[in-house]
């Protein structure tokens, strides 16, 4: 049985890959190991989640 993943189009493989060629632009510029990405990543998330917390405290007291 043969299974595709995603479809072989060449124009949503290069949109599929611009996010992994991105972080490892940015890993090989700051010089990241794997584990320094994730953190990366998990403050990212957390900084975002606290954003956008504020925001929706902010629309729903005033």
């Amino acid at each position: 049985m043969n299974r595709k993943l995603f479809n072989s189009d060449g124009k949503k493989q290069l949109l599929l890959g611009f996010d992994k060629r991105a972080a490892l632009a940015i890993q090989n510029h700051f010089k990241l190991t794997n584990y320094q990405m994730l953190v990366l990543s998990w403050f990212k998330g957390l900084w975002t989640g606290i954003l956008i917390s504020l925001i929706i405290h902010y629309f729903i007291i005033h």
